[in-house]
Order: structure tokens, then C-alpha cells, then sequence
């Protein structure tokens, strides 16, 4: 299977995003006689102030930068990651903070309307949950978010999450993007079939048994396993905090050899 193939697989998924892609549309061209008379920077600020304005119009909420200086990307075009919304809330008991990720300026205009509906249904969620108090309701959330790769080729976005009640859980999100194709590369895609679950569970077995740091064997690595790929071309496993580990150890990142799952590579697109 090739990538346009992978590709045509995802933009046929089932996700209503129609009406968000028009908006956006829309205020894009209003835009397009202004631009031709500007120079590339106030472009560029431009195009990211209309694509914030149409979410802000569909989701019907607001949206703010950072700073000032994240709206002037260094290089033309540059894919980035800003601040699109922030829920706070303060009481005597209970704390929120929840940054809401918005991407800009990929390629797929589709792929970022998916994404960043996605982020933002997703940070809306978890305030409404937050503030509809029960007993169940932790004593702070935040959420944050950070450019984990950012390259020619991949983009692969972090989401954290932490709550605390009695004890403080942490939950470690990653979507990885080809910038080039249009994609959300997943575990499976990278693999010809599914014989790489069991070689990535025994060699993360032999990791936990060969180290005092880790205490809890996993029983299976499954296609939705939280991964990324990093800045070297390498897949890296990630496990939550408490999931191979002591609590104190906090969330566990490992690292795969190449030579250990090549044979079971589909191609070296991403794994170098």
C-alpha cells in the first residue's frame, strides 16, 4: 500500500467537518485581493487571523494568540502550533487551565479542519466536565500542549493532561502529521502486518526485566498505542505514568531500535 493510497483511506473517513471547511473558505478569500498588495509576513498574519476567525465563527467561541510575535512566522508558510482557546477557572477548591492547540498552516486545509475541530471539541469537553462538579470531580486540571517535532517532514504534537484529586494523574496524547501528504500517521501504517505487535512487546518485556526502574510487564502492544516518531527517524513507545513504572517515575518514553522491527517495516518513509 502507498501513501496516496493511506491518504485516500483517511480523507474518506466519516467526519462532518463540510460546513467548518466553507467558513473557512470564505474568509480566506475575502482576504485574497488584500494579500496581493501586502508583503509575505502581514500575508501570513492574515491567513492565520482568518482561519482563527472561521473556528471562532462555527465553534462559537473566541480565540487568542500567545503573543504577538508567534503571528509572524520566521519562515513563509511555516506549519505551527498557536494558541487558539484557554479555559481557566479559579475557586476556594478546584483549579482549571485548559489550552486548546490550533494548527496552521498545513498543506491539507481538510486534515487541519479534522484536527483542529477535534482539539477544540476535546478542550470544551473536558471544561464542561470539569465545572458540572460531583463528587468525582478532581481538584485541578490543566491541559497543555507543545511542538514535540517539528521538521520537513512531520509535525507530531504533545497534549497533557493532568488532574489531581487524592493523587495527581497524568495522561500524554501525540498526534503525528506528515506535513507533506496530508496524513495522521498511526501505529499499524508503519508495518506490513500485524507481527510487530509481538516484537515490540517482547523487546519493551526485556527493557522492563533488564531495569530496576520499571516493575510491570505489559500483556500486549496494540495498534492504538500512544507513540511518536522522533526527530532522528526513530519510533518511540510512550507508557503512562503508572503503567510499566512506580507512579513516581511519571510517564515512560522508550525508544525502539530500528534493526529491532525492520523486517516488519512497510518502508522507511518515517522509521529511518
Amino acid at each position: 500500500m502507498t501513501l496516496a493510497d493511506l491518504k485516500m483511506q483517511y480523507t474518506q473517513q466519516d467526519i462532518p467537518t463540510e460546513k467548518l471547511t466553507a467558513v473557512i473558505n470564505q474568509a480566506i478569500v475575502a482576504t485574497e485581493s488584500k494579500r496581493k498588495r501586502l508583503n509575505w509576513w502581514q500575508s501570513a498574519v492574515i491567513g492565520v487571523g482568518a482561519v482563527a476567525a472561521a473556528f471562532t465563527l462555527v465553534l462559537n467561541t473566541s480565540y487568542s494568540f500567545a503573543n504577538a510575535s508567534e503571528r509572524v512566522p520566521v519562515v513563509r508558510d511555516a506549519v505551527k502550533v498557536l494558541l487558539f482557546r484557554e479555559y481557566k477557572h479559579v475557586d476556594k477548591t478546584s483549579y482549571a487551565d485548559i489550552k486548546v492547540p490550533l494548527l496552521t498552516n498545513l498543506r491539507d486545509r481538510q486534515l487541519s479542519d479534522k484536527l483542529n475541530t477535534a482539539y477544540a471539541e476535546e478542550g470544551r469537553a473536558l471544561y464542561e466536565s470539569f465545572m458540572n462538579k460531583t463528587n468525582d470531580t478532581p481538584k485541578s486540571m490543566t491541559q497543555t500542549y507543545a511542538e514535540k517535532v517539528n521538521n520537513e517532514q512531520l509535525l507530531v504534537l504533545e497534549r497533557r493532561q493532568d488532574i489531581s484529586s487524592a493523587d495527581t494523574a497524568t495522561k500524554l496524547r501525540y498526534t503525528t502529521i506528515d506535513k507533506q501528504n496530508g496524513l495522521v500517521v498511526t501505529l499499524p501504517m508503519l508495518f506490513k502486518a500485524n507481527a510487530y505487535q509481538a516484537i515490540l512487546k517482547n523487546y519493551v518485556n526485556e527493557q522492563i526485566a533488564a531495569s530496576k526502574q520499571y516493575d510491570t510487564p505489559i500483556a500486549a502492544i496494540g495498534p492504538k498505542q500512544t507513540f511518536y516518531i522522533n526527530n532522528k527517524g526513530e519510533l518511540v513507545l510512550v507508557f503512562q505514568r503508572g503503567e510499566i513504572a512506580p507512579m513516581y517515575v511519571g510517564a515512560v518514553a522508550m525508544t525502539i531500535p530500528t534493526d529491532e522491527i525492520d523486517s516488519q517495516l512497510i518502508s522507511h518513509a518515517y522509521v529511518k
